[in-house]
């Protein structure tokens, strides 16, 4: 039997979703409501019908304002701002669903552990064992000092501080047996205390003596996801996910990632087959390929390369602005998260996508449009095709899917390329599970 593909929608709970410019397409619902629980719903409805395994959020705390010093660039494009909370906004979209899963965005430096803890398997039992968790370390200096630190925290202590945090969450996760809980009328007794036990935590980061605020969820801890992309990040993710996202131009470098992947696991004493990969794409579609051709040129023709350079500078929290547009881009050391302004150095370096070099204004219109991942186009048969040849040549397991425009391309994902995909016995006709961990460890189409 063929290998299940995956599949996550990919989105951001505001009028931005990965795509600068995406918010001025005539069809963009989210352009000036998206904050109404209904698109969001009519979207959940959507996703679970194509039998994908969730809706993984995205996020950010604070409006960019790394290029030229000043928030102006991000505010006028809507670059990843305003943004809300989705943790708030998942409880509505279980309740119109039945299996489809929410993986959402939390920075294990803003939240304590257990205040993490707290809130993740309080979602869990919410949506009845069907949350994950993006782990990210987060990069953006404006989140730290609207958050009270008077600096970001140093590149090589985040993971390290990070390491930390993960043993406090599990310890806390395991801190009661699973039949604590008892709710006996007849003895007066609700929980078995003998069962509930202080983690007693003291380390380099982190103190916390006491115990999970929340009895043990469906799940007990929410399925890991991370997206480190630098080596500490890569050594993060061998450590403690059990699912990379990966952002790469090229199925070569997605290859590459997946391989290296492997030597860390190792290192850890993982199984090759404990760690699942989850590419990020963007599919254009059109009923015939030039049609789907000059879809994906006019998406593009919206990104303004400024608001692409404005995304970047928060994403590696660095400030683009101060490099000549037209100048070939060289090798950049940043503070924020390297791996993606790697994409377009190194990666062009090896001559991947046909040439040395990328100039700033080229690097500008390609992260505004895509964040660094791969524009698949063509007939819904074309796109089924190139995704099939991208996992079935990097090892992958399956895709986030980043809609160009919100939320019509993700329905037309569903309704033109999924039953290819089920057909071909590469994508589930039924869920055979109730929760998201059961959907990511379905390996053969039910």
């Amino acid at each position: 039997m063929k290998k299940l593909m995956h599949l996550n929608g990919f989105v951001m709970f505001g009028p931005m979703n990965h795509s600068v410019g995406s918010w001025l397409h005539p069809d963009s619902r989210v352009a000036d409501s998206f904050a109404k629980p209904e698109i969001w719903q009519d979207l959940a409805r959507t996703l679970e019908r194509g039998k994908f395994d969730a809706i993984f959020f995205a996020d950010t705390l604070a409006a960019f304002g790394n290029y030229r010093n000043r928030m102006d660039e991000a505010l006028t494009h809507a670059i990843q701002f305003p943004m809300h909370d989705p943790t708030l906004i998942i409880p509505m979209l279980a309740a119109v669903t039945e299996k489809l899963g929410y993986a959402v965005t939390l920075s294990l430096t803003y939240y304590q552990p257990y205040m993490a803890v707290r809130k993740l398997s309080t979602l869990d039992h919410l949506t009845k064992g069907r949350i994950g968790w993006n782990i990210v370390t987060s990069a953006h200096v404006a989140e730290a000092v609207n958050l009270g630190l008077e600096k970001m925290v140093p590149h090589t202590e985040r993971y390290k501080r990070a390491d930390e945090y993960m043993e406090v969450c599990h310890k806390l996760w395991n801190s009661w047996e699973p039949d604590a809980v008892v709710a006996d009328k007849k003895t007066g007794v609700f929980v078995d205390a003998s069962k509930v036990h202080p983690i007693n935590h003291k380390g380099k980061w982190f103190s916390c003596p006491g115990i999970s605020a929340v009895e043990p969820s469906p799940q007990r801890y929410p399925v890991l996801f991370q997206a480190g992309a630098s080596d500490a990040g890569r050594d993060f993710c061998a450590k403690h996910a059990e699912a990379a996202f990966g952002v790469q131009l090229t199925t070569r470098a997605l290859k590459s990632f997946a391989d290296d992947m492997q030597g860390r696991l190792k290192k850890n004493g993982r199984e090759p087959s404990s760690l699942k990969y989850i590419w990020g794409i963007q599919t254009i579609l059109g009923g015939t390929e030039a049609e789907a051709k000059r879809r994906h040129r006019e998406f593009n023709e919206l990104v303004p390369y400024e608001g692409g350079l404005a995304l970047l500078s928060g994403h590696s929290n660095h400030d683009l602005s101060q490099y000549d547009l037209d100048a070939p881009i060289e090798d950049i050391e940043v503070e924020g998260i390297q791996g993606l302004l790697d994409i377009f150095t190194k990666m062009y370096k090896a001559g991947d996508l046909g040439k040395d070099k990328l100039t700033m204004r080229e690097v500008g219109k390609i992260y505004g449009a895509t964040i660094g991942c791969p524009q698949i186009v063509g007939t819904p048969e074309q796109v089924a095709d190139q995704m099939e040849a991208i996992l079935d040549e990097t090892g992958g397991d399956g895709f986030n899917i980043t809609p160009t425009v919100m939320p019509n391309n993700l329905k037309e994902f569903v309704d033109e390329v999924v039953p290819i995909l089920q057909k071909r016995g590469r994508h589930r006709r039924e869920y055979t599970g109730d929760t998201l961990r059961a959907h990511l460890n379905q390996d053969v189409c039910g």
